[in-house]
């Protein structure tokens, strides 16, 4: 019987740990050079991702410094800020007197000096047309109580007397009742005294006011006709911009105030999860980077936004107590609606701050870096500040888009009642996106040396090309392409307008833009990641049924959008008023020398690719990696309904519902088809059809189209429409039964 070879002790504990699904000690140590397994992410549900923002605010509110920068500073701030601001409001228009003190040599030439300057000012009140409510100067004459020699200059040098008179009478004892003698006056003032230089003007305006009042009365005395040769009127008026200093200093404390209470969580929710070693466990769980950073985010804003409405409060509350409203804001004061708006424009300027803050302190590892971040942007916060205390800085649409700036010069023309529409909207819809683009970059950055060992979340994390080549762009890039098209796209639309150019010149350089912008800026993002243009556009196969509902669709939608669009109008939501009719009906008549086949392309067709190669194609597929369909589609229409919203020539309000409807219905069928080719097809048939319509000089005479009452659509049209409309949805329908793919994507 043969016995087995003993197994030594170190081989069978190996054996053990294999049991138990360990690896071996050897693994172990080179396991930690190599990259973690990549994690099976949970799917996306709100339920979920309110527990974790739950949790987040629950931390950053039990925290008492959050509480004491939320309550107590702006109730001690502001009652100081707002006596300096009384200061400064009331010290150019206060009705304080101003003295004038005069010193002359006997009382004889003080009952002249006294009455020549009565009748001079009663000849300037009558040349003077003032519109300001600038008291009159009180006069104080020094006379000597003895016949001793006064030294006249010696009293304005030592500033007893603002001016000296000496006054030479022709007739030394002027009879009472007769006309005043001629007399020879000397003014003594003070080189160096703005108020010794204020007087003696004083005294010499009236002066020879009463010189022209006495000459008249000698001409009439002998019988002989008077005209001044130069009669001269004085209109004075006050300043425009008397309350712009004061006005634009509320607006960059209300901001830098609301910024302070976003900056401690913002350091806590990142750099102090490192310090507590609690990152790594939030890491571990099977959720994407961006959800977990999303909680941290809302978080933020949610106390930034607290943090606003104190300082608003506190605001309006000094304001209405110290009796600055009406002498800053009007004779309405600070109002509901105002205080509405003005929380609307903090409420987008702390969506953008958080993420800022969310940029810098997610890539620091410690608390005390994360500090040392904050320094340079709270200064970088302040500059802006100065600027729009400079005259000509008003909200336009090249300052709408420059972040911080634009917020701030929202606020000041909120305060004055002198914003405008459309460089509103921009400011704000680029500030929202500018925010969207800075948190998908801190999520980039965000845990970086929890997930990886050695790793230090660089900032070059954030330009990393990847080494392999991907088939989707990622949210961040989405979010950064979004936030650049935007402004850009502003600001390229209204240097094209300001142009002078032909019809088809103005035709080929708005194709040539929307190219530019809508596919080249994308294209050159999926370049530097290494993305495959086909499956970053989404350009794929699909059936052929979406091809016939895309026909279909495009051909009955814009019936509706024209009806929404009348209807809005209707309602009063119009943003092109009559003044501006006329330069559409002139842009309308210059199309008429341009071929329509020219017309189509440039506006129909090619709108209809670009603007579906990046909603539709590169956002849409850039998006999806983190919502499910109904967000991505909810999210990309909406984009794409603001970008409608702005014109070259203003804002058109009344293009919102529309645009986004049809978003929706072009994300629907780009998600259903798996592929934005449908969606191109539909929305150029649409764009189409509706400016072949619109070059039917005949049917805008008929339906009044560029009038100022427009009528609706003859009904049978809608009907028509409403059925072709319902067959291409039936069409989508049958092409999801037959194409497994697009079977997938259904939802």
């Amino acid at each position: 019987m043969s016995i087995p070879a003993r197994r030594p002790y170190r081989h069978r504990k190996f054996m053990i740990d294999n049991q138990h699904n360990l690896p071996a000690a050897p693994e172990l140590n080179t396991s930690l050079h190599q990259p973690p397994p990549t994690k099976v992410a949970v799917p996306f549900t709100f339920s979920q991702q309110w527990e974790f923002t739950l949790k987040e605010l629950r931390e950053t509110l039990r925290d008492r410094r959050t509480i004491v920068t939320l309550m107590a500073m702006p109730l001690l701030l502001y009652p100081l800020l707002g006596m300096g601001l009384r200061f400064l409001a009331f010290q150019g228009v206060t009705d304080q007197k101003i003295e004038f003190r005069l010193a002359v040599e006997s009382d004889t030439q003080a009952a002249w000096l006294s009455h020549a300057l009565q009748v001079g000012d009663q000849r300037l009140k009558t040349t003077t047309n003032s519109k300001t409510s600038q008291p009159s100067p009180d006069v104080q004459l020094f006379v000597p109580n003895d016949s001793a020699e006064v030294d006249l200059d010696g009293m304005v040098k030592d500033s007893v007397a603002d001016v000296g008179i000496r006054i030479e009478l022709d007739a030394p004892n002027p009879d009472v009742g007769k006309p005043l003698p001629s007399a020879q006056v000397q003014l003594v003032q003070n080189r160096n005294s703005t108020r010794s230089r204020d007087a003696a003007d004083y005294v010499q305006q009236r002066l020879e006011a009463a010189n022209i009042v006495w000459i008249k009365q000698w001409v009439e005395r002998n019988g002989k006709a008077f005209q001044v040769p130069v009669e001269q009127v004085r209109v004075l008026v006050e300043p425009t911009e008397s309350k712009s200093a004061v006005l634009g200093l509320l607006p960059l404390i209300l901001l830098l105030m609301t910024v302070t209470g976003g900056v401690y969580p913002a350091i806590d929710l990142t750099a102090g999860e490192r310090e507590r070693n609690t990152l790594e466990t939030l890491m571990a769980l099977p959720v994407p980077r961006f959800r977990l950073l999303l909680a941290k985010f809302v978080a933020v804003v949610a106390v930034t936004m607290l943090t606003g409405l104190m300082n608003l409060l506190a605001m309006s509350i000094t304001l209405y107590a110290l009796q600055l409203d009406r002498a800053l804001l009007g004779e309405n004061g600070f109002t509901i609606g105002l205080g509405s708006t003005l929380f609307l424009a903090l409420s987008a300027f702390a969506l953008f701050y958080s993420a800022v803050l969310l940029l810098l302190t997610s890539s620091a590892r410690s608390f005390k870096e994360a500090q040392a971040y904050l320094i340079p942007l709270m200064l970088l916060s302040i500059a802006p500040g100065f600027v729009i205390l400079m005259p000509g800085w008003n909200l336009t649409s090249g300052t709408a888009v420059l972040p911080l700036l634009n917020i701030l010069l929202l606020s000041r023309e909120l305060l004055e009642g002198t914003i405008t529409l459309l460089p509103a909207i921009v400011a704000v819809v680029s500030t929202i996106l500018y925010g969207m683009a800075a948190l998908s970059m801190a999520a980039q950055v965000f845990g970086n040396d929890a997930v990886t060992i050695g790793s230090s979340g660089r900032w070059s994390d954030l330009i990393h090309r990847p080494e392999t080549t991907i088939h989707q762009p990622s949210i961040t890039a989405a979010m950064v392409g979004l936030a650049i098209l935007f402004p850009a796209y502003v600001i390229v639309s209204g240097l094209l307008a300001r142009g002078e150019y032909t019809p088809s010149e103005r035709l080929g350089l708005s194709a040539a833009m929307t190219i530019a912008l809508f596919v080249g800026l994308p294209w050159l993002l999926m370049r530097w990641q290494r993305v495959t243009s086909l499956t970053g556009f989404g350009l794929r196969k699909t059936s052929w049924h979406y091809y016939l509902a895309a026909v279909f669709l495009g051909v009955a939608t814009w019936p509706w959008i024209f009806e929404l669009i009348i209807g809005a109008q209707n309602l009063g939501i119009r943003g092109i008023d009559v003044s501006q009719i006329e330069n559409v009906e002139r842009l309308l008549a210059g199309w008429k020398d341009v071929p329509l086949w020219l017309v189509v392309v440039c506006l129909g067709v090619v709108p209809g690719v670009c603007e579906e190669c990046f909603f539709r194609g590169y956002l849409f597929n850039g998006v999806k990696q983190h919502l499910n369909a109904v967000g991505t589609i909810t999210v990309t229409a909406i984009a794409f309904g603001l970008f409608h919203v702005a014109l070259a020539g203003g804002a058109a309000p009344e293009r919102l519902l529309p645009s986004t409807l049809m978003g929706l219905l072009l994300g629907w069928v780009a998600y259903r088809s798996g592929s934005i080719v449908p969606s191109i097809l539909l929305h150029a048939i649409h764009n189409s059809t509706l400016l072949i319509v619109v070059n039917s000089r005949q049917l805008l005479s008929q339906w009044s189209i560029g009038q100022v009452e427009q009528k609706h659509l003859p009904g049978w049209w809608l009907v028509i429409s409403a059925g072709v409309l319902i067959a291409g949805v039936l069409f989508v329908q049958v092409a999801r039964k037959r194409s497994p793919s697009a079977a997938r994507n259904s939802i």
